[in-house]
């Protein structure tokens, strides 16, 4: 019930994909461990369908993506093409299209695969983490299997790794908006009105809430064309709460849009399986980025990670606000943020928890900067191999 690896991986979601496939490629073995039985984390449940992080924003075109090898590898196979010719545009920033979160399963789980330095530990959780002289050397899974290691990098997106290592961490005094939705089939997108549905469903929620028979949240509601003619998704953001009062807030909404002529024979199908949570905890790092450094487009000596994604901060009374990097700039992440401050030498934290301030956390936690902050904590791992 022993195994001796380089490097630990813990989550699965894109920021660990990420890392899992650099470090292996880079000839070291690899234990992938993920709590759930399929690997891609939120982005397999989230309703994402679009990897956002990966370029520069405005511009007549998209221009190179921002970050390395395996990170635009992934990306090119998840959206089957070459990531320049396959970018939208949404308003200033350029997204990437992919099918969706069965879709980002399935790619990332062949990918894993194909790698003989990956070894797959799913439905699996570190029990026991075991520190000796100022490092990381066994985690003891679930199973009882006891992973021995050189380096470990935290993918989990709420520093739990560093935190059963003893790092310190921050919590949010008040967290963002979560988002949560379903999905609604039967719909006639023919019966839209000249402003497309993409604009009439948030103008009719929000007018609901206005009058005062909705929750002032149901105001920052999107409407998504499902991937099937006829289907679609409605994305909420709501408090962070249970899975069943997200339902309620679904449900009410899904109420009000039945009035709308393209909804009257469409019915709700399916519900988010979880509440994706915007904001959970961050690592104290060596250095805590900030909101400063990122809209400055600051540079670091040690930078590891470029990233242009704008401020994006989720309020319970405004809902979505944007406040932009300078045009044709980008800032960077330390390495730094990705150690913790006076932790476990060979203990790296990647994605989501990075160390950072909560503005700045409203910047990096996109998806495409999780991959790449995930590809560079694995290139740090190497030190240590």
């Amino acid at each position: 019930m022993t195994e001796t690896v380089d490097i630990v991986v813990v989550g699965a979601g894109t920021s660990g994909i990420v890392a899992a496939l650099t470090a292996a490629r880079l000839g070291a073995r690899v234990a992938l461990v993920e709590a759930h039985a399929q690997i891609g984390g939120m982005a397999t449940w989230g309703l994402h369908r679009f990897v956002c992080g990966l370029f520069l924003a405005d511009g007549e075109r998209s221009g190179e993506p921002l970050h390395g090898e395996t990170t635009v590898d992934f990306c090119t196979r998840l959206a089957q093409g070459d990531v320049r010719a396959k970018a939208l545009r949404r308003g200033r920033l350029w997204v990437l299209p992919f099918a969706g979160g069965e879709a980002l399963a399935a790619c990332a789980g062949e990918l894993v695969a194909r790698e003989p330095n990956i070894r797959r530990c799913l439905g699996e959780s570190p029990e026991r983490v075991l520190c000796d002289g100022g490092k990381v050397v066994e985690l003891v899974l679930a199973s009882g299997l006891s992973l021995r290691l050189k380096a470990a990098v935290d993918c989990t997106g709420s520093a739990a790794l560093c935190r059963q290592a003893g790092a310190a961490v921050t919590w949010p005094d008040s967290p963002a908006l979560a988002g949560f939705g379903f999905e609604l089939q039967g719909v006639d997108e023919r019966e839209a009105g000249a402003l497309g549905l993409s604009v009439e469903v948030p103008m009719a929620l929000r007018r609901e809430v206005e009058a005062g028979r909705l929750p002032r949240h149901l105001a920052f509601a999107t409407y998504e064309p499902g991937g099937v003619a006829g289907t679609a998704w409605i994305k909420l953001a709501v408090p962070s709460a249970s899975v069943n009062s997200a339902r309620g807030d679904a449900d009410l909404a899904a109420a009000v849009l039945k009035r709308h002529p393209a909804f009257r024979g469409a019915s709700l199908t399916a519900y988010s399986p979880g509440v994706l949570e915007r904001e959970t905890c961050h690592l104290c790092g060596e250095y805590v980025l900030t909101g400063p450094d990122v809209l400055s487009a600051r540079k670091f000596g040690d930078g590891v990670v470029r990233n242009a994604w704008p401020v994006e901060r989720w309020d319970a009374q405004r809902g979505v606000c944007y406040r932009y990097l300078p045009p044709g700039d980008w800032s960077e992440i330390p390495a730094r943020c990705l150690r913790p401050d006076r932790g476990a030498a060979n203990l790296f934290c990647a994605g989501a928890a990075l160390s950072a301030d909560f503005e700045a956390a409203a910047s990096v936690r996109v998806m495409g900067v999780c991959m790449a902050s995930g590809e560079a904590a694995a290139r740090q791992c190497l030190a240590f191999l």
